[in-house]
């Protein structure tokens, strides 16, 4: 069946290569693509709903646009949990098809009517896909990717992310409101139709039994032919792990195990850094942020809020692009670090600026908009990948499906009250405080990533557990073949 699909190389002096590895990566990606279109979407449109050429009966008011920007993130966490036990039990192929409905429904729910209700309820729909998508992303791309490139393809989640805010935005500045909407409705239903020929995950076949077929997606994967010793070392790899580690959801197996547990809140904290150091506010809010910067004249530039936002997208694929290529060459910590000084930096910049504009005082006009790109690019670059990547290294193939589903309700359930308590947060303290706060917590996750979270670069669960328990690599450990 799988000869069926996919051309096997049969040459027996072929060393291999790892293209279809990173075009399956990439195509996987794609409700993380049309989850970041979502998210952007508020932010060129906001003025059109609230304005008097609303598309709706009526414009909509700003506790509306304010449900609508969070929404998605009530019913994302919700997802993960359903999707994760999908995942283990009808397979990650499965999982992934299924991600794509709800999000094509919810986009043809905007085309059909704007009332505000409808639009909550369309992107309620959008994130109930697209949480799918953020617990079984990960999981596919990692299975389906040799250690070599794994950091990298690891990376493609956010990168199909800060890809969809671009679109989003620069589709938002150029065409109609409708027209942008078909478009966007296209990006789930092409990716059903491309999964529909895609392989389960090698991981899931051999869980299923199903070797002949893991060893002929292994060889397809990696461009080798099938009987090729490599191909079948890994499936004796895959076949061992098996008989070991039977994936499930099981937060009681998770939590029974000290060092596990230690992982667990490593992963966890890493995660949640990300979604309080700002930036998903920042880009949600991006126009609207930008219209309050240049509320002086005098310290303004000569670009509109909108296309201020396409700048900040623009940033954010240079910085995701970057990420590609660094993170199996620095490390994981090194480059997490360096991004959050360079949030902290930015975000106590943004707090400045905005104090200094509350009593009437203006620095350039400049400064916030290249504030605003430094944070972005530090996000893009390493606070947004690299938990994915460091949350899928540190547990075994039986608690890696738990682990996602739990961190990543956790973190979408935390995106939903950011977003919910941003606008009535700077109406009570002010934006110059709200960015101090996001610059402090930027500040304390240096010293967390420096004390307490192991490199987990081309490491094995042996060596990044002993570094979690404190211990030299070299002394044994009873039991270690529970965490291998």
């Amino acid at each position: 069946m799988v000869n069926k699909v996919y051309k096997i190389n049969t040459n027996k002096n072929n060393n291999g290569s790892k293209h279809n590895q990173v075009l399956m990566s990439i195509v996987v990606c794609m409700p993380i693509l049309a989850y970041g279109t979502a998210m952007g979407w508020i932010s060129p449109n906001k003025a059109l709903l609230m304005g008097d050429l609303s598309p709706s009966d009526k414009p909509s008011s700003e506790e509306e646009v304010s449900w609508m920007a969070s929404i998605m993130f009530i019913f994302a966490p919700i997802a993960v949990f359903i999707y994760g036990v999908a995942a283990d039990k009808f397979g990650r192929k499965n999982a992934l098809l299924c991600a794509s409905i709800p999000i094509a429904i919810g986009w043809a729910v905007k085309l059909i009517c704007a009332h505000p209700i409808a639009l909550i309820g369309a992107r309620a729909l959008i994130g109930f896909g697209s949480g799918g998508g953020f617990v079984v992303c990960p999981l596919y791309v990692k299975e389906i990717s040799e250690d070599s490139i794994r950091g990298m393809t690891g990376t493609f989640i956010i990168f199909s992310q800060t890809m969809g805010n671009l679109l989003v935005f620069v589709l938002g500045d150029l065409l109609p409101f409708n027209a942008v909407l078909w478009i966007l409705l296209a990006i789930p239903l092409l990716h059903f139709c491309i999964m529909l020929r895609l392989p389960e995950t090698p991981s899931y076949l051999i869980k299923c039994g199903k070797n002949q077929e893991t060893a002929r997606v292994l060889a397809w994967l990696r461009s080798l032919p099938e009987d090729d010793k490599s191909v079948m070392e890994e499936v004796d790899r895959l076949v061992l792990e098996r008989t070991t580690t039977e994936p499930k959801f099981s937060p009681k197996l998770l939590f029974s195990d000290k060092t596990t547990v230690k992982a667990f809140w490593v992963a966890l904290i890493v995660n949640l850094t990300r979604e309080f150091c700002g930036c998903i506010a920042v880009l949600v809010y991006a126009s609207h942020i930008f219209a309050e910067a240049g509320k002086d004249p005098s310290s303004s530039i000569a670009l509109s809020p909108n296309k201020q936002s396409i700048l900040l997208a623009a940033v954010q694929i240079i910085g995701s692009f970057l990420a590609c290529q660094l993170v199996d060459r620095t490390g994981r910590k090194p480059l997490l670090s360096l991004s959050s000084i360079l949030a902290a930096v930015s975000m106590c910049l943004l707090g400045i600026w905005f104090y200094l504009q509350s009593i009437e005082k203006y620095l350039p006009g400049w400064v916030p908009i290249v504030a605003l790109c430094l944070c972005i690019f530090a996000d893009a670059t390493a606070l947004q990948p690299l938990p994915f990547v460091i949350m899928t290294e540190m547990f075994n193939f039986q608690l890696r499906g738990t682990v996602a589903t739990l961190i990543m309700a956790i973190s979408l359930g935390t995106d939903f009250a950011l977003l919910k308590l941003f606008a009535p947060l700077n109406n009570w303290i002010g934006y110059h405080s709200t960015f101090w706060i996001f610059s402090f917590i930027c500040l304390a996750n240096v010293f967390y990533l420096f004390f307490k979270v192991p490199e987990t670069k081309m490491r094995s669960l042996e060596d990044i557990y002993a570094d979690l328990e404190g211990r030299n690599k070299k002394e044994p450990k009873e039991n270690v073949e529970n965490h291998v």
